[in-house]
């Protein structure tokens, strides 16, 4: 039988004013003798006192309602850049705040597009009707430059086959970055307890991931002793590589972001199983770039040799294939949702069942894709794909939020029995 998943009817698309504000490093080799940054800086000092005032109330009056703590982040960037060329401003004065403002600048994090969510439960379940879900969507932002970085959005499912999404909220707020371990090669994100999720962005912190924060793969993780903690895997890439790293949280306020090592973190989509298997913790990997494989861990960091457990044989799958996130735990099987790259880059999304007790077998898979970038899913900024990094099973319903052509995010929904149905046996 062929199988097509009902679309939830909403779409969630990308808003150019949802903005942050960062540091600006001007040019600094555009004049023959000094750097841009010591120019400005004169003209800054030059600035009569009653001028400078002017312009800094100006600058805080237009941007302040749109950015928290704007003049503190003036102030951090004007020293930043000030520390660079060997000059100091009077902290706090107007010039200082003037000089703050010249090297930062505006980020519309999602000004290109909207892509590649995933989903699981969210923290907050109170206030809900019954049969109601409260779930988070991570999203991945594309900016100006390509530019990726993670954000989330809320929604509610159910009752029966429902779906809505929650208000977004603004102002866009970043963490403040430490060190993890004493070193940089991890670091921890903390966002004010205060803040909505979905006000909540991650950019690139390190040099490893300064191109992007690309599809994270989120998943709520439970330990044996049955405490939980939010597991997301993602791609950071410099601009020339890519580096599989792993963020965690215990509330989606406090995050930590680690580095993936060993020889199957090597490529895109490392999807963690939601548990451990006889003590293992296992996850869904793609080394070769076209095979679905599994391997395992000790510790969540460190992945052994892949296994590979099934290739590209379908027609709509016979460029490459590879999982659209961490499996879903049912009683008949670890249900992955995968996808598949067919003739003229078209993506489509499909299923496969993997034995329980030893995931590395395949007990069924769908024969024909359950979603398509077909009609009206066609278009987009990148055109004919259809990707997922996640979805969930809700009173037997499975949800998957999808990105459609690499710009704007859809939900579509199959019963769980309606889909193990009609998978074949392998």
């Amino acid at each position: 039988m062929t199988l097509i998943a009902r679309d939830a009817g909403l779409e969630l698309d990308h808003d150019v004013t949802r903005v942050v504000a960062q540091l600006f490093l001007p040019g600094e080799s555009i004049a023959p003798m000094k750097p841009q940054a010591e120019l400005i800086a004169e003209r800054v000092r030059a600035l009569t006192p009653e001028r400078a005032r002017q312009i800094a109330r100006d600058l805080l009056d237009a941007f302040g309602p749109r950015h928290p703590d704007l003049e503190a982040l003036f102030a951090r960037n004007a020293d930043y850049v000030l520390g660079r060329i060997g000059e100091h401003m009077e902290s706090g004065s107007a010039h200082h705040t003037v000089m703050g403002g010249t090297v930062t600048n505006e980020y519309s994090v999602e000004g290109a597009a909207l892509c590649n969510p995933s989903i699981a439960p969210h923290p907050d379940q109170t206030g809900l009707l019954g049969g109601q879900l409260r779930v988070v969507v991570s999203l991945r932002q594309i900016g100006e430059g390509h530019i990726s970085s993670l954000g989330f959005v809320t929604g509610v499912i159910g009752p029966g086959e429902s779906f809505a999404f929650e208000d977004r909220h603004t102002p866009l707020v970043t963490p403040t970055i430490t060190s993890a371990e004493g070193r940089w090669s991890s670091y921890r994100a903390e966002f004010p307890l205060q803040t909505a999720l979905s006000q909540r962005v991650l950019m690139p912190v390190i040099d490893d991931e300064r191109n992007g924060i690309e599809d994270a793969r989120l998943v709520l993780f439970t330990h044996h002793d049955g405490s939980t903690e939010y597991r997301a895997t993602y791609t950071a890439y410099n601009g020339r590589a890519i580096i599989p790293r792993l963020l965690t949280s215990s509330d989606l306020v406090s995050f930590e972001s680690h580095p993936l090592t060993g020889p199957a973190a090597t490529n895109k989509g490392i999807a963690p199983f939601p548990r451990a298997i006889n003590g293992e913790l296992y996850a869904l990997v793609r080394s070769d770039g076209e095979t679905n494989g599994l391997a395992h861990s000790p510790d969540g960091l460190a992945w052994g040799r892949e296994t590979a457990i099934r290739g590209p044989v379908l027609p709509w799958e016979i460029v490459k294939s590879g999982n659209c996130g961490s499996p879903i735990e049912t009683d008949e099987g670890w249900l992955v949702i995968t996808h598949g790259v067919g003739p003229m880059r078209v993506y489509s999304m499909g299923a496969m069942l993997l034995d329980l007790d030893d995931p590395r077998r395949v007990i069924s898979v769908l024969p024909e894709p359950m979603i398509r970038s077909t009609g009206a899913m066609q278009p987009g900024y990148v055109p004919n794909v259809v990707y997922s990094c996640g979805g969930i099973l809700h009173d037997s319903v499975v949800w998957l939020p999808h990105g459609v052509g690499d710009n704007r995010i859809r939900v579509a929904s199959v019963g769980l029995t309606e889909l193990l149905d009609a998978m074949v046996a392998v």
